[in-house]
This record gives structure tokens, C-alpha cells and sequence, in this order.
């Protein structure tokens, strides 16, 4: 589930964990690490192996293990499907107690199509494939750090973080490169890290009568950029726009609701819009179009 074609799933796992933007940032810096083809190969010399043999980082990992895993999508929707075939067996034809619906609500709002293990997976596997050991041990290690957050102790994010903060100021500077509309990314970006809530309220609203095909246009969009060899640029502007809602207040059930997938959609439809045809263009701008303006006026 998590893979570079599916940056905008990733994105909306992200854009509601407490987390997410800290997450995303470690993302975004092992993207600079390997950059995309043809792009200058930085200087890693900064980030530390010795790190790696200190005895504390394995307690560590045991604190990171301890976590309360994520509650995965598919189980909360089942937890909703019981919910509904309770309602409709049972002897009246009431609907089920707000008392009951509300947890499973809240559930469906912050559940997540994958967790930490998926996420590590993302780095070692294809974010950092080419990179040196120690290198993808220390992005794992901060990654685990920023997942956790404050659920982790104070001494035990610093030791699993400082050493990739170390090696990470020699990284070109966050953001990372977004590709060939760089520069019509940002400006959707910085508009999003300021949406009103207003705003963010049309989306919503415009989110639940766009095009019934909308999954479908975003799943092309997203493989134009596996086809085009512009994968990690389109990665990048997903979770820049992880970090842009997370500045602007935009809180999970409002992401789940419609917001994450006007912004993401707008963001992937721009990065890719020389390879895809007008409508599925149209159909995942709209939702932004409607709510802050026509791109470019």
C-alpha cells in the first residue's frame, strides 16, 4: 500500500497522525538524500555510522516497538459494517444509539491505511534503495522518532533523531525538488498552509459531489508520474502538502473529510498536468477551483 505511486494514500494517512508533518519532513529529507535521476548526488559524509553501535539505541527500538499500533482502515470499516448489521437485525427499525456510532465515527476519522512498519518499509525499500547502510538506519531510526512523537520519551526521540538531524544539514534545503511546475506547486502550497476555514469548508462540501469517478482520475494521475520517471517529484509535493495543512490548522476529521483529497488532487493534477487529459485535469482541480480560485488567474 505504501509505495511511491501511492504518495497521495501515504499523504492522507499523514495529513491526519498528530505527527504527520514530522513524519513527511523525514520523507522529504531522504528524498533529498537520493534525489531523482539525474538529479547532483549530495554529500553524505555528515551523517555518523558510529551511531549505530551505541547500546541505548536497541532500548530504544524496544520503545519504539511498544507503540500502540495505528488502527488500521479495513478494521474500523468492519467495525462499521457490524455496527450497520446490528442496526438492521435487530427488532425495531431505530438507528444505532449516537453512543455507539461516535467511537466508530471517530475510528473511520483518524484510522490508517498503514503504520510505522509500512512507512520504514517506504524508506529502505525505495526512498533509499541506493543509499548507504548507515544512512538508511538513521533515517529509520528518525523516522521512528517523529512517528512516535510524544508518545515516546523525551531522551529516547533524541537519541533516535539527533544523529539524522546531524547528517541532514548537509541535505539540500527542504523543499525538495517537486519537478518540471515547481513553481505552480508552491504556490498552491503556501495557499493551503493559509486556508480559512471557510475554505477548507467548501472543500468538504465540493469533495462529496466532484465526479463519482474521482478514485479512478487520481489512480491515473498517479501512475503518469510512474510512467513519466516523475515519481519522487510528485512524492515530494504530497508531502510538502502533508506539512502545508498541517501549518494551516487543518485538523483530522477535516482532512478525512474531504480536504486532504481537494488539496492532494489539485497538487498531483498540476504536477502531472502535461500528461493527462482535460477532464481527469478538470475533475481533480475542481474541488480547489471552487474554493480559493482558478489556477493561474
Amino acid at each position: 500500500m505504501y509505495t511511491l505511486v501511492n504518495a497521495p494514500t501515504i499523504g492522507f494517512d499523514l495529513a491526519r497522525l498528530p505527527t504527520g508533518a514530522a513524519v513527511a519532513t523525514v520523507l522529504l529529507e531522504a528524498l533529498a538524500v537520493q534525489p531523482s535521476t539525474g538529479g547532483p548526488t549530495p554529500d553524505l559524509a555528515e551523517f555518523d555510522g558510529t551511531h549505530l553501535d551505541d547500546p541505548r539505541r536497541a532500548a530504544a527500538w524496544l520503545e519504539v516497538s511498544a507503540l500502540t499500533p495505528q488502527r488500521r482502515l479495513d478494521d474500523a470499516l468492519s467495525a462499521v459494517r457490524q455496527l450497520v448489521d446490528d442496526a438492521a437485525t435487530a427488532l425495531d427499525a431505530s438507528s444505532p444509539p449516537a453512543r455507539e456510532l461516535e467511537p466508530v465515527l471517530r475510528e473511520l476519522t483518524t484510522a490508517s491505511f498503514g503504520g510505522l512498519e509500512d512507512l520504514l518499509r517506504l524508506v529502505r525499500v525505495e526512498l533509499l534503495d541506493e543509499a548507504p547502510e548507515h544512512v538508511v538506519a538513521l533515517a529509520s531510526d528518525a523516522l521512528a522518532a517523529a512517528y512516535g512523537g510524544r508518545r515516546l520519551p523525551e531522551d529516547v526521540r533524541a537519541l533516535l533523531r539527533t544523529p539524522w538531524l546531524n547528517g541532514a544539514r548537509c541535505l539540500p534545503r527542504v523543499p525538495a525538488d517537486m519537478g518540471p511546475f515547481a513553481d505552480e506547486l508552491h504556490t498552491i502550497l503556501e495557499r493551503a498552509a493559509v486556508l480559512t476555514s471557510a475554505e477548507a469548508g467548501v472543500l468538504v462540501e465540493v469533495a462529496g459531489w466532484t465526479d463519482l469517478d474521482w478514485s479512478g482520475r487520481m489512480h491515473a494521475a498517479a501512475w503518469a508520474g510512474y510512467l513519466s520517471g516523475r515519481l519522487r517529484p510528485a512524492a515530494a509535493a504530497q508531502f510538502q502538502a502533508v506539512r502545508a495543512l498541517r501549518a494551516g490548522g487543518v485538523d483530522a476529521a477535516c482532512a478525512a473529510r474531504g480536504v486532504w483529497n481537494a488539496v492532494s488532487g489539485c497538487v498531483q493534477a498540476v504536477a502531472m498536468h502535461d500528461l493527462l487529459d482535460e477532464v481527469t485535469y478538470g475533475v481533480l482541480v475542481a474541488p480547489w477551483e471552487s474554493a480559493v480560485g482558478i489556477l493561474g488567474s
